[in-house]
């Protein structure tokens, strides 16, 4: 168990404390080989980057997440979110039956759907391992081999096209393929997160709508158009004149001192959306 998750643990008041003690030491059982660090707040379990399973403290108890669960065969797990996620909550550590947790966990291993890449594949979630037919990723297109010329030269290949922009101040374009990702495609991963945390689809809306002066019905056209976040910002009605006071740690990140216009705008956004599955204070988040 990582020395995160102990100090998360022990944070808690001593019921809650106790259910996640025995969790964690379960699921420290069944997945040895299992990175375990303390992810978006809360303990999380990892296979080869992969999020397998997790907990964390709500309001009415501990919420026990497994990634995958829903394509479990053993059953009493509850479908959470809009993916494959499944769960179950417990308001004391007598409520856990470790015989079936056991064998979730066993399942955990073998039926895996790739969360690590789902941005890579615009929000398409792709099966790992189980018994159902995984989805496959489209094969890459080629061009055809160039036809000869008549003098019977061969024509030279054609130019690429110019790659997108890298962030100013140095970096490479890879490691901003998030602007031209479709808002629609993170936008179920704000919510999951928010209603993990006991907050709502509604308030991930206000802090999109206070961030970008869209309106909620303009929100929705851009989620419906598949828009990127390059042009879902540079169309955004009017920023926020208090956004400038998001500053922070998140994702590793300070948000102030990212030096490029578009992704500061976008770990704005990731900031308030941390900040609601923290438990911040809606007038708070929004700078008021």
């Amino acid at each position: 168990m990582h020395a995160d998750t102990r100090t998360y643990n022990a944070a808690l008041a001593p019921a809650d404390r106790k259910t996640c003690e025995l969790l964690a030491k379960e699921i420290d059982r069944a997945l040895p080989d299992a990175e375990n660090k303390v992810w978006h707040a809360h303990p999380v379990w990892f296979l080869d980057g992969n999020p397998i399973v997790g907990y964390s403290k709500l309001k009415d108890g501990v919420r026990l997440l497994f990634w995958s669960g829903q394509s479990f065969a053993e059953k009493g797990l509850r479908k959470e979110g809009s993916f494959k996620a499944a769960e179950a909550r417990y308001t004391s550590a007598g409520e856990v039956d470790t015989e079936k947790l056991r064998r979730w966990l066993a399942q955990a291993r073998d039926v895996q759907w790739d969360y690590k890449n789902i941005v890579r594949r615009k929000g398409r979630l792709v099966r790992l391992k189980g018994t159902a037919a995984a989805a496959s990723p489209k094969p890459k297109e080629t061009a055809p081999p160039a036809k000869p010329s008549p003098g019977g030269e061969k024509r030279p290949p054609a130019k690429r096209a110019t790659p997108p922009r890298a962030a100013t101040g140095g970096g490479t374009t890879a490691a901003h393929r998030i602007f031209r990702t479709s808002v629609a495609s993170v936008y179920p991963h704000y919510v999951t997160k928010a209603e993990r945390n006991g907050r709502t689809k509604a308030e991930v809306d206000r802090i999109f709508c206070w961030l970008t002066g869209y309106s909620e019905k303009q929100l929705r056209q851009q989620l419906e158009k598949g828009t990127d976040f390059e042009t879902f910002f540079a169309k955004a009605p009017a920023l926020h004149p208090n956004s400038a006071l998001i500053t922070g740690v998140v994702c590793g990140v300070r948000v102030e001192e990212v030096e490029d216009p578009l992704m500061r705008k976008i770990r704005r956004l990731d900031k308030l959306i941390d900040e609601l599955a923290r438990g911040r204070a809606m007038e708070k988040i929004l700078r008021s």
